[in-house]
């Protein structure tokens, strides 16, 4: 699974943005500025090398004037690595905002288009959290793939830099066996470095292969929890007049102790890659003088070139040793990517799902609205309805009762071409402006000209559209508070909302209007006042309600469907 969902992530989220997005030439043209800061960043080193050579050539020979301008030299090398540090880490975090902006744009689209996010829900996806997958993993995808891409890339270069450094300095190491043979080692630092190397980088995989899986599952099971907090605040209402706290509490608790108890094999299994890796870097600063120290002690090399030594050593060594000091970011990286590919896997899911049913049924018509045949299912494919059959002309208003629970809500879903288990014949007429309301409005976060307008824009609506609606649903003393930002579902009871939603069909006018219980919550009243109001305001438009009780809005429609 992890390769396949690497090449996935690769192939749909990496590649393209580098090779057919509108940014393609801006992204090489930063990739190629960072190329060149780090070779500018790898060229300080190796000055850096040399200086060590003749700093401390100057300190063992007591050279003071030599001394003093290899302190000027130092400033200036020092002060152009921090500039090109600098700039490296801007234009890297320029390119990581940018590929995250392509990235989140593309898949919200994807997520959004042709109901994606619906199916999501009702394929019992919502487990996934796919809110984490577009804002944290995404922006993990893009941060570390950037971070790990110009280690590597830093490293390659630095190594290939210093590995001819050390070869020079190395030398042969001579010494005999326990049978007293000579053996000669050419250039034994560098063979020397990159053993030690390869040796921590094979303990370091080890300990570590299991902080991928585990990481995986941190990001699930904190996802989940924080899901569950969401919820617990979108109903808070309804939690408090239960009692429920008790309930919500267990819930949260028994979530959070999935987390922690994860987290702590998570740090377990971190605690002894801790310790090794810093045991292996600690372990590098020393190496070097003792491998060299035979050198040293035959006076074969100055304290200089000790130092050079040293200094070479650790660059090739750190370079050879990259994975070591990235494992535990290379690790999330791969976690994020399968995270990434499941995502992406059920959004095929849903297009195949959607192109095998929805796409087939229902289709666009510049005939009247129109069901022939139409069979529902559940989604484990138990039959619902059969053989339905239903022609709506402008001006037809049309009652649709069964019980509570019997499909009414998935007969309104596959209506309007949502609900993908079906069979038969959909007609909706081309460009027709439907409006669907619920027993629960929708009410979007923001001012309340948005929340009246939705799903068009405010803006297509003047101050004396909005007042007028308001008032003929007697809400007219929300007119003050058009422009007030607020969480409308949260401040409004449940009759006030369902009036905001009715609002809409008098702001909006259109042809086709489907209320699924969409007045229960308002008295008999206002209900029956809104129906005729609707029914003279618009004497063509099509009004099909659905309602558990067959008497109850008879009187506003020509025909009544019972459903059983």
């Amino acid at each position: 699974m992890g390769s396949s969902a690497v090449k996935k992530v690769l192939q749909e989220l990496v590649f393209p943005y580098w090779t057919r997005s509108e940014d393609r030439w801006k992204a090489r043209g930063n990739l190629l500025l960072m190329l060149v800061l780090i070779l500018g960043m790898v060229y300080s080193l190796v000055l850096l090398n040399r200086w060590n050579k003749a700093f401390y050539d100057a300190l063992q020979n007591l050279n003071k004037e030599e001394f003093l301008s290899q302190l000027r030299q130092f400033f200036i090398i020092a002060l152009s690595y921090s500039l090109i540090m600098a700039y490296k880490y801007y234009v890297l975090q320029s390119l990581a905002v940018s590929w995250r902006k392509w990235l989140t744009e593309k898949n919200v689209t994807h997520w959004l288009s042709n109901q994606n996010f619906y199916y999501w829900q009702i394929k019992k996806n919502s487990e996934d959290n796919p809110d984490q997958r577009l804002s944290e993993d995404i922006h993990e995808l893009t941060d570390l793939s950037l971070e790990i891409s110009e280690k590597i890339l830093r490293e390659f270069i630095t190594f290939i830099s210093f590995i001819g450094i050390l070869w020079g300095l190395s030398g042969s190491l001579k010494f005999s066996d326990i049978n007293g043979y000579d053996i000669e080692i050419h250039r034994y630092l560098v063979w020397v470095c990159l053993l030690y190397a390869i040796v921590g980088t094979w303990i370091v995989h080890k300990i570590g292969s299991p902080l991928s899986k585990i990481n995986f599952m941190q990001q699930k099971l904190e996802a989940d929890f924080r899901y569950l907090l969401i919820r617990l605040r979108e109903n808070s209402e309804s939690i408090a007049l239960l009692k429920g706290e008790r309930a919500e509490k267990q819930k949260l608790s028994a979530k959070f102790f999935q987390v922690v108890g994860n987290f702590k094999e998570l740090i377990s299994c971190q605690k002894k890659l801790i310790m090794t890796t810093n045991f292996y870097g600690q372990l590098a600063y020393i190496f070097p003088f003792v491998v060299a120290s035979p050198k040293v002690f035959t006076r074969e090399i100055t304290l200089g070139q000790l130092f050079q030594i040293s200094s070479a050593f650790g660059q090739v060594q750190g370079s050879v040793s990259v994975f070591v000091d990235m494992y535990t970011k290379l690790a999330r990286l791969h976690s994020v990517m399968i995270r990434l590919s499941g995502f992406l896997h059920s959004l095929e899911e849903n297009h195949e799902l959607r192109h095998a049913t929805v796409s087939r049924s229902v289709q666009t018509t510049v005939g009247a609205y129109e069901i022939e045949n139409l069979n529902v299912m559940t989604p484990q494919h138990q039959s619902l309805f059969n053989a339905l059959s239903l022609r709506l002309t402008p001006g037809k208003r049309v009652l649709i009762t069964a019980p509570s629970g019997k499909g009414k809500t998935t007969l309104l879903r596959s209506m309007n071409g949502i609900w993908p288990y079906l069979a038969g014949q959909v007609r909706i007429p081309k460009e027709c402006h439907r409006l669907v309301l619920t027993q629960k409005a929708y009410l979007p976060i923001g001012n309340l000209r948005s929340a009246l307008a939705y799903p068009m824009a405010g803006e297509n609506f003047n101050d004396q559209d909005f007042q007028k609606v308001l008032t003929l649903t007697k809400l007219a003393y929300l007119i003050p508070d058009l422009d007030k930002e607020t969480s409308w579902s949260l401040s409004l009871s449940s009759g006030e909302q369902q009036r905001i939603a009715i609002a809409r069909i008098f702001l909006q006018k259109p042809e086709i209007v489907f209320l699924d219980e969409a007045t229960s919550a308002l008295e008999k009243k206002t209900e029956k006042f809104l129906y005729e109001t609707l029914i003279a305001s618009f004497p063509q438009m099509i009004v099909v309600s659905f309602s558990h009780e067959e008497d109850a809005l008879k009187e506003f429609h020509q025909e009544c469907l019972v459903l059983n």
